[in-house]
């Protein structure tokens, strides 16, 4: 920790005399002259580890400030033009003039979750997927979980819109393991409470420009509860000098959408202001019983940044973003049907400061300051009515970073930070104590980058955390990326994760009141320690015309904390004896005639496979996308499959762009059958299936005049839905829903935009 506290002082004091380089300017414009506005510039030094990527703004201009004299290599690439090469000379005699010409692309896509610093998805020395904003535009997906289902490696099913959080697995690695990020920082949302998963289903996708998936252990860089990987959501930037921007749409099943964006960019200011409302009235796939299988939901999102620049070497930013959901519907307790209505809202204000005193120097400091509440309460279903005992939940989330980066030289950087961490969290019938539990994290890191001959980078990671409760731990990290030939590139990375028991798993306590089973946390869980190998690589061809993508990965994760259930203890001596034996603390006050369910470290864990992916521009006009994961996911003790995993699964997309502002797509995805629940017979593990399944979309966007497009969705165009709704056991009572799909679904809309 005190080595990172000094490399990060030599940095900013080394740093302290400003220095004024020769700058690297041009205009970007198409054959008949019009500027092209939102274009990515990329600066390279050949030979050295320099690399710059800036856009282009609504004028067509780019600037970059180049480290030092000498040649430079610039690409610059727009979506629907062929990428522009060309070599200049710093100092310039004159401001440099690009000209694109019309092509069919694929994107090259621009990347800070692997490095935390803008990279081209082509530099990259680990394995992230990306999402752009013409994807999400393009697939006309409304949240978070429907765009991820199309990402190689990443699994998170549908049918979870309400009927419980819809978490995101990354190569086979649990939610739970999965770190959410909004623009670097933590979601909160009962964050380690509640299956500690953030509900993607409920993340809306217009305001995000971007969606980067960091996959395999990123603790080197992003710490404890990321060693199965980062989905970090990139949000939008105000684009003109002053844009307005909305959506109105409307589905089967109540559902209802309304979104209202106002931004303005100045010379040294920019801000954008969003409010979102989302309602859904839900969805019965047992009507033949009281409880409603996704309850209704009202639910408004507000986010509101500012940035300013005093000087061209001093960035500050206030980013603050929340949400209020309200949620009804009806389940059978203990006590009898029951109404229930929970309402849960967030606020988090996030303020940055980047500060580039030398073009060899970055430095960034960030304070962080989440607060989530739910309030839970509900009452017997008339004519008892009789209210029921309420819950409730506080967390707050308080994070102060600071880190610096340099180049040394024109092959290698050194970037370094610290890092504080705290979650407190109190309420009603969620933890052992009501009071409130907390746990701290302090962490340092270092990461060196080193460039060789211009085709090898090296990264070199150390990252050390100190928690709390649970002491000191180092993870490291080893990437390397080879640039092999003209668009192939191949990388290969090792990471070591930490990750401490979260609160939930050491402290909750909850008496579920619509279901007979409570939870209780286990004192005594040890931190997982996971390791990660990825190996793999990627082929552009000329122009970008066509991409293809392999990845091969395993992960080992020692002490995989999994939730068990022991049983219903029926009388108290049973209840007693069942604590003493499992070593669990009687403080958490568990209760007789209830399933009891605890977390403990019950496996050594191992998902190894392959990703594939590729997109192809067949012509000017049509696109072919297509993606495929292998898993096998097993106890390496037991040599048991993990439940919850699919051995197969894979999409594919077809998209058709007219030049008359028409976008029309087709998705398919399938999912190869999982294991829903295991049981143990006669000594025996006896498991059972969730069938496999297969699902189609479509969507079509028609510019009707500038800046308005009219959209129509229809989801799941076969209806498929669980085998096993509308059937029934023996006894009478509806069989179990693995994928609570409510079947086919139809959207429409407008979304407009406009800009100055």
């Amino acid at each position: 920790m005190r080595s990172a506290f000094v490399v990060v002082w030599v940095v900013v004091a080394s740093a302290a005399a400003l220095a004024q380089p020769h700058s690297l300017a041009g205009v970007v414009r198409d054959p008949s002259g019009a500027v092209v506005p939102d274009g990515t510039v990329v600066v390279r030094q050949p030979g050295t580890a320099f690399e710059r990527i800036v856009e282009t703004g609504r004028d067509g201009r780019f600037i970059v400030a180049p480290a030092t004299s000498g040649e430079y290599v610039i690409e610059v690439i727009a979506a629907g033009f062929s990428v522009a090469t060309l070599t200049a000379r710093v100092p310039l005699t004159q401001t440099i003039d690009v000209t694109l010409h019309p092509a069919p692309v694929i994107e090259a896509v621009q990347v800070v979750s692997a490095s935390r610093q803008q990279e081209l998805r082509e530099s990259l020395n680990t394995n992230v997927a990306v999402l752009s904003r013409r994807q999400i535009e393009e697939s006309g997906a409304p949240t978070v979980a429907e765009l991820l289902r199309e990402v190689p490696g990443v699994t998170s099913r549908r049918g979870s819109e309400g009927a419980g959080p819809a978490g995101a697995q990354i190569q086979g690695i649990d939610s739970r393991q999965v770190l959410v990020l909004l623009d670097g920082q933590p979601l909160v949302g009962a964050r380690g409470i509640k299956r500690g998963v953030i509900n993607l289903d409920r993340q809306s996708s217009s305001r995000l420009d971007r969606i980067e998936i960091v996959k395999g252990a990123a603790s080197a860089l992003y710490g404890s509860d990321a060693i199965g990987g980062v989905i970090n959501l990139i949000t939008r930037e105000a684009a003109g000098r002053v844009e307005t921007r909305g959506e109105l749409s409307g589905a089967n099943r109540g559902e209802f959408n309304a979104v209202a964006q106002a931004g303005m960019r100045r010379d040294r200011a920019s801000t954008l202001f969003s409010v979102e409302r989302h309602q859904n009235n839900g969805f019965d796939l047992t009507p033949t019983t009281f409880d409603t299988t996704a309850p209704p939901f009202e639910r408004v999102d507000f986010m509101a940044r500012v940035r300013y620049s005093p000087s061209d070497a001093v960035m500050l930013s206030v980013l603050t973003s929340g949400y209020n959901n309200h949620t009804t519907g009806r389940s059978n307790g203990e006590l009898g049907p029951q109404q229930d209505d929970i309402r849960d809202s967030t606020l988090n204000t996030n303020l940055q400061l980047d500060w580039r005193p030398r073009p060899s120097t970055t430095l960034q400091a960030r304070a962080y300051v989440a607060r989530y509440n739910e309030d839970s309460a509900g009452q017997l279903a008339p004519p008892a009515a009789t209210p029921l005992a309420p819950g409730a939940l506080d967390q707050q989330t308080l994070k102060f970073d600071a880190s610096a980066a340099r180049l040394l030289g024109p092959r290698q950087q050194l970037q370094g930070g610290v890092e504080y961490w705290r979650d407190a969290y109190s309420g009603i019938n969620r933890l052992r104590n009501d009071a409130g539990e907390r746990a701290a994290i302090a962490t340092a890191w270092l990461q060196h980058k080193l460039t060789v001959g211009g085709r090898v980078t090296t990264t070199l990671g150390l990252r050390s955390d100190t928690h709390s409760q649970f002491g000191s731990a180092l993870s490291p990290k080893v990437a390397a990326n080879v640039r092999a030939g003209q668009g192939v590139t191949v990388r290969a990375s090792y990471g070591r994760g930490f990750r401490a028991p979260d609160i939930g798993q050491l402290y909750y306590r909850f008496l579920n009141p619509s279901s007979i089973y409570q939870v209780i946390g286990n004192v005594n869980l040890r931190p997982e320690y996971a390791n990660s190998l990825q190996l793999g690589g990627e082929y552009a061809t000329a122009g970008h015309r066509a991409r293809f993508g392999v990845n091969l990965f395993r992960n080992d994760v020692r002490n995989l904390i999994e939730s068990v259930s022991l049983g219903m203890p029926v009388t108290q001596a049973q209840l007693t004896e069942l604590l003493q034996r499992e070593n669990l603390d009687a403080g958490f006050r568990p209760v007789t005639g209830r399933l009891l369910f605890t977390y403990k470290n019950i496996s050594e864990a191992v998902t190894e496979g392959i990703e594939l992916d590729g997109e192809v521009a067949v012509t000017k006009q049509i696109a072919l996308a297509g993606a495929y994961t292998y898993l096998d996911a097993r106890d390496d003790n037991t040599a048991l499959a993990l439940t919850g995993r699919n051995a197969h699964q894979g999409s594919v997309r077809a998209t058709w762009r007219s030049s008359f502002g028409l976008v029309a797509n087709v998705r398919g995805m399938f999912s190869s059958r999982w294991i829903a629940a295991r049981a143990t017979v006669a000594g025996r593990p006896q498991d059972t299936y969730a069938p496999g399944y297969s699902l189609w979309d479509a969507y079509l966007s028609q510019r009707v005049i500038r800046g308005l497009n009219v959209f129509a969705a229809l989801d799941n165009l076969a209806g498929s839905q669980d085998p096993n709704l509308g059937r029934s056991s023996a006894t009478g009572a509806p069989l179990p829903i693995y994928r609570p799909d409510a079947g086919r679904t139809v959207r429409a809309g407008a979304r407009w935009s406009w800009a100055k």
